[in-house]
């Protein structure tokens, strides 16, 4: 069932606890996402980044995500990931996906909060939500390439939502893209200053393999989102190299099938740790 973000986010922000922004990058993890979510009965995001988008195509992206949601009874958004392409996401909204993320932190500062204000009335009339980026949020990962943090600031990210309108704000405290980093360090005494600082959903990014004890104090200071990508490409990657171990396969459904199980496995427990299943 096909859902905008505003919908899940208000549910998992008034009862504390997390919906998992989970990125599909083929056929086969778009189908782990929507299978884990009948599993554990629970809200879902799924997420489509501009890599995606440039392997398949807008179209065949969402039409992958929509097929497959449309027969799935869970409330599931489509959610375009780290959009810094704005004429694709403007034009993303137009085909129907639910909801939008606008990555603005390498626009001037002074033309942040028009833009994004312009923009979430355009997605508005549409019934499309709108989560944003204004703060730099370090690591690599597709497209993104953040060299370092830049945290976020609660007085400006008061400002910032205030004046835009976005549903939701994805925070800079620490967490960064990509493959883990040692020794990570999530500031959760800033992180308790934004939440009271702004009154929309807040939203966790680079999120894979976080501790659990981490993800469930942000989740008790506000996060409401909490994206993930890396930790599902490596249980994909890692499940192809094993089953390609058999040199008697040759059917690439068979070579794939046992890494949309692992993928889906893993989908589950961050369900479990985020607290939305059976929700």
């Amino acid at each position: 069932m096909l859902v905008n973000l505003r919908e899940i986010l208000q549910q998992a922000d008034k009862k504390r606890y997390a919906v998992g922004g989970f990125n599909f990058t083929s056929l086969e993890t778009a189908i782990a996402i929507v299978a884990a979510a009948e599993a554990e009965k629970s809200p879902a995001i799924l997420q489509i980044s501009e890599k995606t988008i440039d392997y398949c195509g807008l179209e065949l992206a969402f039409a992958i995500a929509k097929t497959l949601i449309d027969k799935s009874p869970r409330p599931i958004a489509i959610h375009f990931d780290h959009g810094r392409n704005f004429p694709l996401v403007k034009k993303a909204v137009e085909i129907g996906f639910s909801s939008v993320m606008l990555d603005v932190s390498k626009m001037p500062e002074k033309e942040r909060i028009p833009f994004v204000k312009d923009f979430v009335e355009f997605a508005h009339k549409r019934n499309v939500t709108v989560e944003a980026e204004e703060t730099v949020i370090a690591g690599r990962e597709d497209y993104i390439q953040g060299e370092a943090h830049m945290f976020t600031d609660p007085k400006r990210a008061k400002q910032f939502t205030e004046e835009t309108g976005i549903d939701c704000f994805a925070v800079s405290i620490g967490s960064s893209h990509g493959k883990p980093i040692p020794n990570e360090n999530l500031h959760m005494d800033l992180l308790a200053e934004i939440d009271k600082a702004v009154s929309v959903p807040l939203v966790l990014h680079g999120a894979s393999s976080t501790p659990k004890p981490l993800i469930r104090q942000a989740i008790s200071l506000g996060i409401c989102k909490i994206n993930i990508d890396t930790d599902l490409r490596l249980a994909f990657t890692d499940e192809v190299r094993q089953t390609l171990r058999d040199e008697s396969l040759y059917d690439p459904r068979d070579v794939l099938r046992p890494s949309i199980e692992a993928v889906k496995k893993v989908i589950e427990e961050k369900m479990k740790m985020f607290g939305s299943s059976q929700k």
